[in-house]
């Protein structure tokens, strides 16, 4: 089975390593040159474990190239662009599609799937969510922590198993990832998104960690608000959620272990980048306009990080 990562930062090139080694022929796909030179010439170095002090380093010896013509025709295209490059990427890899090629989202948020279906037959779709955390430690080199249970949820559109969604599967859990092909995997989704709502914009606006956002009192109700109109959004649309569930899973099961940390899009906005808020908060505002249920906390957040990362180059202290 061929198997194209569209999208090889930290963790396409990790999940592209674990289709190697459960067998898969892998072609790490992406612009960024010193990142992708360095795994062409040395291969990927890859650590993994619950600790990058005490993690193991292998070296996976992966095809990585700079553009879809050099990949060439795939069974399967796995989506890790950021979601506001989800379309341009598309449009970009047409040399990566045959006709049984199939494709699978495994980015943050929701809409992205609905955007590769603009350009994919929807029974060709499918999507997931990881329980995986990654960490870029430099061009070639990578940190992973999978983490407890299971690493990754995904389905399709047609919810069967069967040809390349079975190799798929078979291939992700021969390499060391246990994979799941469930019917829970939009309820997953929706978890997740939950987590990243509540952190990854809201952190950046006020420039803490995860921890110090959730110690303060107006952080805790903030984030509070944002997920309770989530899980509403979600429930309108069908999701099979809980608040119960939901809110737990973030505060008892995710947050004791990040609270010292910077989430994405902070590390974003840190570094003057772009965020995928419009696929975070911006998935439950559209969600809430769809279903006439007011989402003001997560509208407030989109809108905020919208200003802010639309004006990096005129705020204060550029011009010091």
């Amino acid at each position: 089975m061929k198997v194209a990562l569209l999208g090889a930062g930290a963790m396409g090139s990790l999940i592209g390593a674990h289709f190697f080694k459960g067998g898969a022929d892998v072609t790490l796909v992406d612009p960024f040159a010193e990142h992708i030179n360095a795994i062409s010439e040395n291969g990927l170095k890859m650590a993994i474990g619950p600790e990058k002090s005490s993690a193991v380093y292998e070296t996976v010896p992966l095809k990585a190239v700079l553009t879809p013509e050099e990949a060439g025709p795939q069974d399967v295209v796995v989506v890790l662009v950021k979601g506001l490059y989800t379309k341009s990427a598309l449009e970009g890899a047409t040399a990566l599609f045959k006709d049984d090629t199939v494709v699978i989202s495994f980015q943050n948020g929701v809409g992205n799937v609905d955007i590769i279906k603009e350009q994919v037959p929807a029974e060709k779709t499918g999507y997931g969510t990881l329980n995986i955390g990654s960490f870029l430690n430099g061009p070639g080199d990578i940190y992973g922590n999978p983490g407890n249970g299971v690493h990754i949820h995904f389905t399709n559109n047609t919810k069967k198993l069967d040809g390349h969604w079975q190799g798929i599967l078979d291939a992700l859990n021969a390499g060391g990832l246990l994979t799941k092909f469930s019917d829970d995997t939009d309820a997953m989704i929706w978890s997740k998104l939950l987590i990243n709502s509540c952190v990854n914009l809201p952190c950046a606006l006020a420039r803490v960690t995860m921890g110090q956002l959730w110690n303060h009192p107006d952080g805790k109700i903030i984030q509070e608000n944002i997920a309770r109109e989530l899980v509403a959004v979600a429930q309108a649309q069908g999701i099979d959620i809980t608040w119960e569930s939901a809110w737990n899973a973030y505060v008892d099961d995710t947050l004791p272990g990040v609270m010292d940390h910077y989430p994405s899009a902070t590390q974003d906005v840190m570094n003057k980048r772009k965020t995928e808020v419009d696929f975070l908060n911006g998935a439950v505002v559209r969600g809430g306009i769809e279903k006439g249920i007011p989402t003001p906390y997560n509208e407030v957040v989109l809108r905020f990080s919208h200003v802010l990362q639309d004006t990096y180059d005129v705020q204060f202290g550029t011009n010091k």
